[in-house]
């Protein structure tokens, strides 16, 4: 029977890491970039309306402005739309950078352009994340509610004991909930390679691809959720570094009044006036992004490529 390492698949990623620094630090600028231009649009196009939120935070007489419910509509509603583009972009972002990091792995070889790209494996990824998203909110809502009707069940049959035995039973539900969301999970796993590779959209196929290998499969994903706590453990000692590497440049920050007299300026003010913060949280960021990335997509390429191989 086909089989993998599950410490070689999970540890995939930093070997991505050591052998294509560069390539990594590119997906991590990708990111940033990626994420920061939605944000810079929205304030542009919202920046009135972002300045009204400051200044009622700060003045209450902003409350009697006769505009204010109708902007504060428009806002909601523009800010709605915004969510729903910035989901199917950051989507189509995770599928590009997903697929760099698949790339590294299954073909090695192509590596221009830091191995990425923007074709037909990127698309069908798009789609199968978009899928799997849709799916997994269906699946939660029908989870919660047929858990919510049980629990209550249990609470009225219970009569005095009402309150323990619908705690009691709430726990109960959410770690089954949990346990088949987990499992579920995993057999469908592998769906994200195989739709690389076979530039099709796949995702009920990877059911009996896993089929066996269910164990091996959550001991390769919980060792990269331990890998990621040290990394941000590491992300975090290092922000706060930097923080304090900066001295009297951010001291005024602590001074009374400052933040109200910061929710008083324009965006950009604001920006140009945490700068330093910025350029350090960011730097760090890039370089945390591009090792998150790199660390929990590798392991899926690296167990589906020692399986097709062996199968």
């Amino acid at each position: 029977m086909a089989s993998f390492s599950v410490g070689e698949a999970a540890t995939a990623g930093f070997g991505v890491i050591v052998r294509k620094p560069l390539a990594v630090l590119a997906w991590g600028l990708l990111l940033m970039v990626a994420t920061a231009a939605p944000m810079y649009l929205l304030l542009i196009f919202l920046r009135p309306d972002f300045a009204l939120l400051m200044q009622m935070g700060v003045q209450d007489g902003a409350s009697n402005d006769p505009n204010l419910l109708p902007r504060l509509i428009r806002m909601q509603s523009g800010m709605m739309l915004f969510q729903l583009l910035f989901w199917l972009w950051s989507t189509g972002v995770k599928a590009v950078i997903c697929s760099a990091v698949f790339r590294a792995v299954l073909e090695p070889k192509d590596s221009r352009f830091a191995y990425l790209r923007l074709g037909p494996q990127e698309g069908w990824l798009t789609l199968l994340f978009l899928v799997e998203y849709v799916l997994a909110y269906i699946a939660v809502f029908i989870v919660a509610l047929l858990g919510m009707v049980l629990v209550a069940i249990i609470g009225v049959g219970a009569g005095g004991n009402s309150v323990s035995a619908m705690f009691g039973t709430a726990i109960v539900v959410g770690l089954a909930a949990l346990a088949l969301f987990l499992w579920l999970a995993l057999k469908l796993s592998m769906a994200a390679p195989m739709t690389f590779v076979d530039r099709q959209f796949r995702l009920f196929e990877s059911w009996t691809f896993t089929k066996g290998h269910g164990w091996r499969l959550l001991g390769m994903t919980l060792l990269p959720l331990v890998f990621l706590i040290g990394i941000e453990v590491l992300f975090c000692g290092l922000v706060i570094g930097g923080l304090f590497a900066l001295g009297g440049q951010m001291s005024w920050l602590f001074e009374p009044g400052a933040i109200h007299d910061l929710l008083r300026e324009t965006p950009n003010a604001i920006v140009q006036k945490l700068g330093p913060a910025i350029a350090i949280a960011g730097t760090l960021l890039v370089a945390f992004s591009a090792v998150v990335s790199a660390v929990f997509c590798a392991p899926w390429a690296a167990a589906y490529k020692a399986l097709r191989s062996e199968a």
